[in-house]
């Protein structure tokens, strides 16, 4: 068998062209079977390689990454009853048992917030295993599929065609004829703004050919199943306990099995939660190191048990573990909780400490000048002493108000515009914009297509761009819209700037299945 690792791109990208294939899955259009026979289109991704340092001059990926071996929805999800008329007769944001599909030629799901997305997408049951909404390493996956083929990839980024394309006919989609009304009010000299599923031309697929992901650009921003919370992201891995008599309270070394990618738990002072089970209650635990048995399991020593505010329990084999490990997603940022009540005032200027500080790609550290979000407050840094942030409130125009303890604080990135600062609306407000620069190289992260830096141009490596805001949660989006136009042309757009309950008709979904 040839090493892939050093084929030639051109032998890479056959490999990759041969194995790819759509499968039409039939299924049932509820959960419970009690709905129709429907069939999905889906795409199979076969497993391949990308070799290290092949861009970025050099930089990235900063190892092979292993990617693909699943398969994913030719077109965006619309409802079983679709058509190119009417999006179906499931309320928008309320899919109960009714499951998403992948069709061609028919109004899109959408107007649905990211957790009934993923329910849409779990409702699918294919040989009795369900889907599940696409996951951002799943989402790059695509993006870096599409530069690795070398693919010029086109969509909806520009009402109904891309702007890259001349204004012909057989540039465009098939328009929405649902949302003609919206067309109208907001760009009245045109006929199209979201498309039809799949109507496109085959430019508008991953690979530019029949068989590919089609509307990865533009038309709609997809829900990824990935969400921050104040720039914080935080990756969980599974494992289960793996110990014929479970745990007891005082047990300091705790066996462990089906670890999830166990070359990406740290090797010592690691976080895990142990989920309750029965009548026990969540436990975090901090353990000293990860130990690999040999045979499939793995032991953490050392452990101190009930960290965090929970008590020390027993449990039971089989009971959940999950590796826990925090990522700042702010480009030259930082994330954090405020630790006292030096903040729970109006007092200008104030001094409060903060906890939980983890910093961003190209951060050193909490320094003065630092522009901080703290709900719609932005404050300037003036003094730091360890933990300890003396700072000048109401900054941009901002509104000073009362933070409480154990709200999330970041300093904004520097690198990218600050947008809004003076708003007070509470759910949305200030929010920052940039365009790739770079991508995080951290093995775990490295796979999801996240930006290290950005600034206001970018460069033609990545060409995209990133929407972020830096309060609350806020539930990831990728591939841009119908009037995104350039910040959305390569498959990399991000959105971390709406918040996971959000629905509108810009906004929809597809589904993947692990194999």
């Amino acid at each position: 068998m040839a090493n892939v690792s050093k084929l030639s791109l051109a032998a890479l990208r056959d490999r990759i062209a041969a194995g790819t294939r759509e499968v039409r899955m039939v299924h049932n259009s509820k959960a419970d079977g009690t709905g129709v026979t429907v069939v999905s289109d889906m795409i199979y991704i076969p497993k391949f390689r990308i070799p290290a340092g092949i861009w970025d001059g050099g930089a990235f990926p900063p190892q092979d990454l292993l990617l693909g071996g699943f398969l994913i929805d030719k077109y965006p999800c619309s409802q079983p009853d679709a058509t190119s008329t009417s999006r179906g007769s499931t309320p928008a944001n309320n899919p109960g048992l009714v499951a998403a599909v992948s069709r061609q030629g028919v109004v899109p799901w959408t107007e649905i917030d990211q957790n009934n997305s993923k329910v849409a997408c779990a409702n699918r049951i294919i040989n009795g295993r369900q889907c599940h909404l696409v996951t951002m390493k799943e989402a790059a996956t695509i993006a870096f599929l599409i530069k690795l083929l070398g693919h010029d990839i086109r969509g909806n980024n520009s009402w109904g065609r891309d702007y890259r394309d001349p204004d012909l006919w057989e540039y465009y989609g098939i328009a929405d004829p649902t949302v003609a009304s919206y067309t109208q009010q907001y760009s009245p000299n045109r006929k199209y703004s979201r498309c039809l599923t799949g109507t496109g031309p085959l430019s508008w697929s991953h690979n530019g050919m029949a068989n590919g992901v089609f509307d990865w650009v533009g038309n709609v921003w997809e829900w990824m199943d990935f969400v921050i919370d104040c720039g914080r992201y935080r990756a969980i891995l599974t494992a289960a306990i793996s110990d014929a008599d479970g745990i007891t309270a005082t047990d300091t070394a705790i066996v462990i099995g089906n670890v999830q990618n166990p070359e990406l738990w740290p090797a010592s002072n690691g976080l895990v939660l142990i989920k309750a089970e029965g009548t026990n209650t969540d436990e975090y635990v901090i353990y000293g190191s990860f130990v690999d048995n040999g045979n499939g399991t793995y032991t953490l020593t050392g452990c101190q048990r009930g960290q965090l505010g929970t008590s020390a329990s027993a449990h039971s084999n089989g009971a959940v573990v999950e590796r826990i490990v925090d990522y700042c997603v702010i480009p030259g940022g930082w994330t954090a909780k405020v630790a006292d009540g030096g903040l729970n005032n109006t007092t200008n200027p104030a001094t409060f400490t903060i906890s939980d500080l983890m910093l961003g790609p190209g951060c050193a550290g909490v320094a003065v000048g630092d522009v901080l979000q703290c709900e719609n407050e932005q404050l300037t840094i003036t003094a730091v002493s360890g933990n300890t942030i003396t700072a000048s409130r109401g900054a941009n125009g901002s509104t000073v108000a009362a933070h409480a303890q154990g709200v999330g604080i970041a300093k904004i990135s520097p690198q990218m515009s600050n947008n809004d600062a003076a708003s007070t609306d509470t759910t949305y407000g200030a929010w920052q914009f940039g365009k790739f620069l770079t991508m995080r190289t951290e093995p775990e992260l490295a796979a999801l297509a996240l930006p290290a830096s950005v600034n206001a141009s970018g460069n033609e490596e990545w060409k995209d761009g990133y929407w972020a805001r830096w309060k609350g949660q806020r539930a990831a989006l990728r591939g841009g819209y119908w009037a995104d136009g350039s910040y959305a042309r390569s498959g990399f757009a991000l959105h971390l700037d709406i918040p996971p309950w959000y629905a509108g008709i810009h906004l929809g979904f597809r589904a993947a299945l692990s194999l």
